[in-house]
């Protein structure tokens, strides 16, 4: 904080100020006591003057003397003059008798009617004068005036007043004071003369002190304070002059250790600069190392994936063969190696595409609990070949339709169940899915994972998410693995915007706990089961397992209306059955081949008294299944609850077979769309599934043609592929937007690779969605829904519950096609199926031409096309060999801007196309 004096200021008010305020006290106390001292001198003035009057205006007003009154009252005025102002005698009635000087302010000399007559001398002070009042008295009773009788006897003949002026003290009182003021003004300009003269000696010889300081702090360590001070000054010249010379000879150390250092410094800046250089170095050769370790990794992955596919599909082949015992044994030994192989191809290559930041995840509609049933159906038979049982319980406050990456999450949970299954020797395997809330970024969902296993000491906690770390790293570990898969699990929950715990205790199991954020889905993905069929319905429920027992009985609460009975015993189960009938029996049991025999008893005591039994058993084996159901159980499930299934079987029973199921679609009749893209097959698929949608869809197939129908026709919505011929999806959308009848159209691109990045930059240029092929019927629906809220219009698509089976056609066994891909590539159409694989296989030699002819001219841009129109027709068939190849190489080339990089998969393109195209000579299509 800045001072607002200096120590000579504060000095001197120190000194001034306290003489200041005993001045003034005392010259205020002196001035009162003169100004009060002069009017009480007034005052007894007129009450010695009024009083001897008194006595003689008494004998005058008796004897009626007023001659010789008033001679007396004037002398006396004479004589008091100038501090008296009049004398004055009133009657009795206020009435004026005499007065030594008449004016016209007699009304405030007189006391005013009403008032009592005084007994005695008194004074009013009024603003200019002084009244004082006397009274009259006599002892004569026979007067010649009109008197008044006191009560205490005495004969009032009347009152004087002595009218007195205060303008004699106020001019008294002034000369006091400017006497008073003359003294303070002289005492105080001694004071300050002497406060002056007494801060100059204290402060000047400081000052001579602060200015030699000033010339050591400059550099100038020689100089010094030379004239002698007085008292404790002369010990700070001293002490001052002291620090100067240890300044001096401090310097003079310092410049020499200075001169020895400088040398030392620039040895070791020399030092450091070639070090520098060399970190420089080393840093490029290991980013260089890491893009090549990167690179290596997908590759070998790629090259290791290829032919490990055939081992495992020619072991499925040769299983088709007649073959023993042993040879089936064999066989088993090598598929499940080789399935091992392949997932820890997978993790590595999981591992370097997020170590590396490349992991794209998807947003596509899914049904969680439908992801969930799968994921658990492909666990069971692992957890029960160890005799362990598995729990699961979703929430049923969490939402089923979900925006989000179903295979990524799949990918988690499996990870997860494996590790608790594969460090389980009994008890159980358990998955819980909580609801946490709806927050800004989406449904936010916890995932579970509890297992009763070994658990995890502190040591193996430390190390447990570290790549390639395990909690037993050992040599001689009993459980295998790679150590990638909780890493992976980590970036890619983080990915989705969660986290990942753990709680764990050795001996008694673990906790593995997530939590990530899905966007809702508009759209209903999971087909919907008619549980109204079984309202008021009656079921009795039996399980031994408590557990088990209670997640069932919350599936039930939370999914339909039955009326559920629950038992958890025989003898009530037994007691049950005689008491009530029911519409459903339900029993759950932990079965093996030696006890199986339990089973089937209750079976047989249920079907007695119900039409309808179903069992859920702890395996997956078809002989205990076909074993049960001959014992008379209408159905038999494995464990865990999978509620879709144990749901339409329980409903079976209550739908007619001519009844027919209905189902909401898609409706957005009225909408006109335009679809832009230079492939045939995937404008005969956009266009199927709009017309679908009941919408007008407008084709076309470059950017020239679709800026000349937006300039023409009023479109709601548009769909640009970017990379055409012409003109190119950008430069059709900015013209668009600046000059046509759709500048306000929503305009969605569709391509078949976009990063984030991509995304962004189209966002930019005025794209207002963005739509990845393959392209679905739930992800187009979604878009629509997205881009042109309010559209959407509810129908109901009705369809007959049986269909024929649509048989596959006689290429569908090649290794190159998967048909199931292919018919939902269709919308389940086989017609439009085989149309689009077959414009596909008509497209194969001029993109096989394309190909070969850039890439043996080393033209980077024009491959970079040929390719990314070869994977955009690829999205829209079953061919996922050749879309993973193709949109490798693109990624790929677009990354690294070299063809050299990426020769071996553009060989093996080549390799696949033309195999593809010999093979296709002999289909008939």
């Amino acid at each position: 904080m800045r001072q607002l004096l200096s120590l000579r200021h504060w000095t001197i008010a120190i000194i001034v100020l306290p003489t200041v305020l005993i001045g003034l006290l005392l010259g205020g106390f002196l001035t009162y006591q003169r100004f009060a001292e002069l009017e009480q001198n007034i005052v007894d003035r007129g009450v010695y003057m009024s009083e001897p009057l008194t006595l003689f205006a008494s004998h005058a007003l008796a004897e009626q003397k007023t001659e010789l009154l008033l001679q007396g009252l004037d002398a006396a005025h004479i004589k008091a003059s100038p501090f008296v102002r009049s004398i004055s005698i009133f009657l009795p009635d206020h009435s004026l008798y005499l007065s030594s000087n008449v004016h016209t302010d007699f009304h405030h000399v007189r006391i005013e009617p009403g008032r009592l007559l005084p007994g005695y001398t008194s004074v009013e002070n009024g603003e200019k004068y002084i009244y004082i009042r006397s009274p009259i008295y006599t002892d004569e009773e026979n007067t010649k005036i009109k008197t008044v009788r006191q009560q205490d006897g005495r004969i009032l003949l009347g009152y004087l007043v002595v009218e007195l002026s205060r303008e004699q003290a106020k001019l008294a009182q002034q000369s006091s004071i400017l006497s008073v003021a003359a003294l303070f003004v002289i005492a105080m300009f001694i004071i300050i003369v002497l406060a002056i003269a007494y801060a100059r000696q204290i402060f000047s010889p400081i000052q001579q002190v602060t200015n030699v300081i000033r010339l050591i702090a400059a550099g100038d360590t020689k100089v010094r304070v030379s004239n002698v001070m007085r008292g404790e000054l002369e010990a700070l010249r001293n002490a001052v002059n002291s620090v100067a010379k240890s300044v001096y000879l401090a310097n003079e150390r310092a410049e020499h250790n200075i001169s020895e250092y400088t040398q030392e410094l620039q040895q070791t800046v020399e030092q450091l600069e070639v070090q520098n250089i060399q970190l420089n170095m080393a840093k490029r050769d290991a980013q260089n190392a890491n893009e090549v370790k990167s690179q290596f990794l997908a590759n070998m992955s790629h090259e290791l994936r290829t032919p490990l596919n055939g081992v495992l599909g020619f072991t499925r082949q040769l299983r088709k063969t007649q073959l023993n015992i042993n040879q089936i044994d064999f066989l088993d030994t090598i598929e499940s190696s080789a399935n091992n192989l392949l997932r820890i191809i997978n993790d590595i290559l999981d591992f370097s595409k997020l170590d590396a930041g490349k992991m794209e995840l998807e947003a596509i509609p899914f049904s969680l609990r439908d992801t969930i049933n799968e994921v658990m159906t492909l666990l069971a038979p692992g957890i029960f070949d160890k005799g362990l049982e598995v729990h699961l319980n979703v929430d049923a406050r969490v939402p089923d339709e979900l925006l989000g990456d179903p295979v990524r999450l799949k990918q988690v949970i499996v990870n997860l169940i494996g590790n608790a299954t594969k460090f389980t020797k009994d008890g159980y395997v358990r998955l819980d899915v909580k609801y946490l809330g709806s927050h800004q970024d989406g449904q936010h969902i916890k995932f579970s994972v509890i297992d009763t296993g070994i658990g995890i000491d502190n040591e193996g906690k430390e190390k447990l998410f570290a790549a390639f770390g395990q909690a037993d790293s050992s040599t001689t570990r009993k459980y295998g693995g790679t150590g990638l898969g909780l890493i992976i699990c980590k970036k890619l929950i983080e990915a989705m915007g969660g986290d990942i715990h753990f709680v764990s205790e050795l001996g008694k199991g673990s906790e593995f706990y997530f939590d990530s954020y899905f966007k809702e889905n508009n759209v209903e993905v999971g087909q919907s089961i008619p549980v109204e069929l079984l309202v008021n319905k009656t079921l009795l429920h039996y399980d031994m397992c408590s557990q088990a027992h209670a997640d069932i009985q919350q599936v039930f609460a939370d999914t339909t209306d039955l009326l559920v009975t629950g038992c958890e015993d025989e003898a009530s189960f037994t007691k049950a059955l005689a008491e009530q009938s029911y519409d459903i029996v339900l029993i759950g049991r932990k079965v093996a081949p030696s006890s199986i025999g339990e089973l089937k008893k209750l079976v047989v005591k249920a079907k007695q008294h119900c039409d309808h039994v179903y069992t859920i058993i702890n395996s997956i084996s078809p002989n205990l299944k076909e074993a049960i159901i001959g014992s008379g159980a209408d159905a038999c499930f494995s464990m865990p609850f999978n509620h879709r299934k144990v749901l339409n079987t329980l409903l079976a029973p209550y739908i007619e077979p001519e009844e027919e199921s209905h189902r909401q679609s898609s409706n957005f009749e009225g909408m006109r769309v335009l679809a832009v893209d230079d492939t045939d097959a995937n404008l005969k698929l956009l266009s199927s599934l709009l017309t679908e949608m009941a919408i007008e869809p407008d084709l076309a197939s470059d950017g020239t043609e679709a800026l000349l129908k937006a300039q023409k026709l009023k479109y709601d919505l548009i769909f640009m592929d970017i990379q055409m011929p012409i003109m190119d999806g950008i430069t059709a959308c900015q013209k668009i937007k600046e000059s046509s009848l759709n500048e306000e159209t929503p305009i969605v691109s569709v391509t078949a690779h976009a990063g984030v990045e991509e995304q962004k930059e189209m966002e930019k240029v005025g794209f207002n969605g963005f739509l990845a092929k393959p392209i679905d019927e739930e992800m187009l629906t979604q878009v629509i829904l997205d881009t042109c809220p309010g559209r959407f219009v509810s129908s109901v698509k009705t369809e007959e519950k049986t269909q024929t089976i649509e048989q596959p056609p006689e290429f569908a066994e090649h290794p190159q096609l998967d048909w199931s891909l292919a018919l939902s590539r269709a919308a389940g159409k086989k017609a439009l199926a085989i149309e689009m694989f077959s414009l596909l296989l008509k497209s194969l030699p001029d993109s096989l031409q394309g190909i070969e002819s850039n890439f043996q001219a080393q033209d980077l841009d024009n491959l970079i096309k040929a390719v990314h129109k070869f994977h955009g027709a690829c999205c829209y068939t079953g061919v996922p060999k050749l879309k993973q190849l193709a949109e490798t190489i693109e990624y790929g080339l677009k990354k690294h801007q070299s063809i050299e990089m990426l020769e071996p998969e553009l060989l093996e393109l080549i390799d696949q196309i033309t195999s593809l195209i010999a093979d296709s000579k002999d289909w008939d299509l």
